[in-house]
């Protein structure tokens, strides 16, 4: 079927209608589309996220009895609990995380599932000259205060009182993104010291998920958002998987592919089993010389699988070159983990370079 058109938005759940106006078209993907939408209730803009069922695999979905009531909607499954997108399930596990963008609702319809998150972001309009602006790069510190994640469910809305005739959407009106692709495609590239501040928020969202056994497998420009601090926030968990954080280290085994060709790790191209967490860190690898040249490493997969990068002019210091080179190491067991990138000394390094 076809996405984001006006017939769609106006074939949408009349619950969308009555508790939310639509306001802008966000963007359009393989499942689905992302809208800017505003809670009638109380004004507040948030990212209404449309995901079409039919593109949701089976194992992209989890049964829970933990959520505390069941969405407008849903049904119970007949053994207990209801089930519900893993996006959905592992953003309200997250709720709270500065790195993430937040869980508010959830809800469906026959045809699609509606997941309603924090609205993050603004467009990049000018370009960053002055650093001093900046906050310094925030210290060096084990997993945050945010690392408890809880699993408890939050209360649900009362709802807000609503006509029964379902009002025509507005027109939709596509605006600049706010996620960092635009920002790195404003500026062309970032210099050190802000690419650093950028990165330090990635490498310790990164590994505060990994604690509490969340990889979000497709790690890329497009879905981090980006306001004009450059606090950067994580988003589409469509390729999320959950695992025992005391157990062993989570192994892909079926040879279907999660995340972006361009971000991905040599050893996700073998069709054999391969460990997630280095494959997570590749992909931050990727998004590190994104930030520092404006350009992806790899022209294609078969260039990544042997690490041969693009040539460069740009000069880099030498614990940026470093950084750079141990996360894009081929060899699995020589890259660098994921918790030890943020004690790596570029990182540590003061914002002045």
């Amino acid at each position: 079927m076809g996405f984001a058109t006006p017939s769609c938005f106006a074939s949408l759940s009349p619950y969308l209608h009555r508790h939310y106006a639509l306001v802008d078209e966000i963007g359009v993907g393989g499942s689905g589309f992302v809208l800017k939408v505003r809670r009638r209730i109380d004004g507040e803009v948030l990212a209404l996220k449309v995901i079409a069922k039919d593109r949701v695999p089976r194992q992209n979905l989890v049964r829970t009895g933990s959520w505390g009531f069941v969405p407008h909607g849903f049904d119970e499954h007949e053994h207990g609990g209801i089930v519900v997108p893993s996006e959905a399930y592992a953003l309200r596990r997250l709720q709270g995380h500065r790195g993430v963008c937040g869980y508010s609702d959830l809800f469906a319809d026959e045809l699609f599932y509606y997941l309603v998150m924090e609205y993050h972001g603004e467009s990049s309009q000018v370009a960053i000259h002055d650093h001093s602006a900046l906050p310094p790069t925030p210290p060096i510190s084990p997993s945050s205060a945010y690392a408890p994640l809880s699993r408890s469910a939050s209360e649900q809305r009362s709802d807000a009182p609503a006509s029964s005739m379902r009002p025509p959407p507005p027109p939709m009106v596509r605006r600049a993104s706010s996620d960092l692709f635009d920002w790195v495609e404003r500026q062309e590239q970032f210099s050190e010291a802000p690419a650093r501040y950028i990165f330090h928020q990635l490498a310790n969202t990164a590994c505060d998920l990994a604690s509490v056994g969340v990889l979000h497998r497709d790690w890329k420009d497009e879905n981090i958002t980006t306001d004009e601090k450059l606090t950067v926030k994580l988003v589409d968990f469509g390729s999320v998987v959950m695992f025992d954080p005391s157990g062993p280290p989570p192994v892909q085994n079926e040879k279907r592919f999660y995340g972006t060709f361009t971000y991905a790790a040599p050893e996700v191209f073998s069709n054999a089993p391969y460990q997630m967490l280095p494959a997570e860190v590749w992909s931050l690898g990727v998004l590190l010389h994104v930030l520092l040249t404006g350009e992806n490493p790899h022209r294609t997969p078969e260039d990544a699988v042997a690490g041969r990068r693009i040539a460069t002019r740009t000069v880099m210091s030498p614990l940026a070159t470093d950084l750079l080179n141990r996360c894009l190491t081929v060899d699995v067991e020589s890259r660098i983990k994921l918790d030890e990138i943020r004690q790596h000394p570029w990182l540590a390094g003061q914002w002045a370079i």
